[in-house]
């Protein structure tokens, strides 16, 4: 990867304060849930909070897995991509359901600091959507091309409806992802071409 300009710096800085900023802010949830919860008298009611705090915490994990990557440090791609998987499981996923977060990749991964970041920050905000407005498993697929990386995101839902357009329609989630592929000179798309939800996310390497 070429060495950052101004605006993937900034690009950057911006990404990890709006991860400061929501670490934070899920800490101060998960403080307020403990005490509800210490102050419930039924079993049941403290046991939903427990579940709630714990899936709390894996989002604050799961967010400190994709933004502690030094600068200059070259990451272990597919166990970057485990731990992510895994955390995604946990944070996202009721332990009650049987729901499945998953994460393929290709072999060869070549990821510097910068662009393992922005994968994170992609895979994240597209895992979160798809268990948000989907159903059944979510499935991710990572595959390293000349150049770029394209992120394939698959789910066992209907699909978007046909009048649901980006970026007009998106939420802040979509909107974010879509402007990290812009920002790396890639591209965000709904393939309609398939019954069930499929949306590809392309992140260029050579910015």
């Amino acid at each position: 990867m070429s060495p950052p300009d101004d605006a993937s710096t900034l690009h950057e800085l911006r990404l990890r304060e709006l991860h400061h900023r929501m670490r934070n802010g899920l800490h101060l949830l998960s403080s307020a849930l403990q005490v509800q919860a210490r102050r419930s008298g039924n079993e049941d009611v403290r046991r939903e909070f427990g579940v709630a705090v714990s899936r709390i915490e894996s989002l604050v994990r799961l967010h400190d897995h994709a933004y502690r990557q030094e600068p200059g440090v070259v990451p272990d791609a597919s166990a970057y991509l485990a731990d992510l998987a895994q955390h995604l499981q946990s944070a996202l996923i009721d332990p009650r359901s049987n729901r499945l977060v998953a994460i393929t990749s290709s072999d060869e991964l070549p990821l510097d600091s910068d662009a393992a970041m922005s994968l994170g920050s992609v895979l994240i905000e597209l895992a979160t959507n798809a268990v948000k407005y989907s159903a059944g498993n979510v499935h991710l697929d990572v595959e390293y091309g000349p150049g770029l990386v394209t992120v394939t995101v698959e789910d066992e839902g209907v699909g978007f409806p046909p009048e649901f357009q980006l970026p007009a329609d998106a939420g802040f989630g979509l909107r974010l992802v879509g402007r990290i592929c812009e920002q790396h000179g890639g591209s965000l798309t709904i393939d309609r071409s398939v019954a069930f939800g499929r949306i590809i996310a392309v992140i260029g390497l050579g910015r």
